[in-house]
C-alpha cells in the first residue's frame, strides 16, 4: 500500500513540473507612434502598440487564447493595460469619425438643408445668391466626403491579420507575430521591449 502510494505521489509530482513548465514565450516590441498614426488614424496618447513574437516552445501543437496573453502581459509589466482587438477597431473607427473633415462635412450638410429652406421659401434674398451658396455647399460637400479619411476594406483586413485575434494555435517550435494594443496610466513612459511566459 505504501508502494502504490509513493508511485501515485511520484506521478502526481512529475505531472505538475510537467505543467509548470512555460508553454509560450513572448517577446514585443513597441511601434513608434507615427507608423501607428499612419496605420490606424490617430490615436489617444495613452494607447501603445506593441508588435508581439508568440513562440510555441513545446514540441507538440499547442493553442493559447488572447486573454491568457493579455493576463499575461499584464503581469509582467503593471503599467500596461491590454486592450482587445474589437474594443481597439471600434475606438479607431470612431475615432476617424471626429476628425475636422467629418465636422466640416455635417455643417456643409448644415447649411445645404438650410438654404434649400431658404430657397423655398420667399425671402428678400437675391435668388442667384442662394442657389450658388447651395451648389458651393454641394460641391464642397462631395470634395469633402471623397477626400475624407476613412479605415478602407484594405486598413481593416491589415487590422485583422495584423491583431491578435481571441485563439492561437501553433505547431511545436513556432511563431506567430501579432500586433497588441494597451493603455497605459504614463503615456510619458516609454515602454520599449516585452518579454514574458504564458502557461
Amino acid at each position: 500500500m505504501r508502494t502504490l502510494f509513493s508511485a501515485v505521489l511520484a506521478i502526481a509530482l512529475a505531472s505538475g513540473i510537467a505543467c509548470a513548465q512555460d508553454t509560450f514565450v513572448v517577446t514585443g516590441t513597441a511601434i513608434p507612434a507615427e507608423l501607428l498614426k499612419l496605420n490606424y488614424g490617430s490615436l489617444p496618447t495613452s494607447v501603445r502598440a506593441f508588435d508581439l513574437s508568440i513562440c510555441n516552445v513545446t514540441a507538440n501543437k499547442q493553442s493559447v487564447v488572447s486573454s491568457e496573453i493579455y493576463q499575461a502581459l499584464a503581469k509582467s509589466n503593471a503599467g500596461l493595460q491590454p486592450i482587445g482587438r474589437q474594443i481597439m477597431l471600434a475606438a479607431i473607427l470612431r475615432n476617424q469619425n471626429h476628425s475636422i473633415a467629418s465636422i466640416l462635412n455635417l455643417v456643409l450638410n448644415s447649411a445645404t438643408g438650410v438654404l434649400s429652406v431658404l430657397g423655398a421659401a420667399k425671402t428678400k434674398l437675391p435668388p442667384g445668391v442662394l442657389a450658388g451658396a447651395a451648389l458651393g455647399s454641394l460641391s464642397a460637400q462631395q470634395l469633402i466626403t471623397n477626400l475624407r479619411p476613412v479605415l478602407t476594406a484594405d486598413q481593416v483586413e491589415k487590422f485583422e491579420n495584423q491583431v491578435l485575434e481571441p485563439a492561437l494555435v501553433l505547431d511545436g517550435g513556432s511563431c506567430a507575430e501579432r500586433t497588441v494594443f494597451a493603455s497605459t496610466a504614463a503615456p510619458k513612459q516609454q515602454t520599449k521591449s516585452l518579454s514574458f511566459h504564458v502557461r
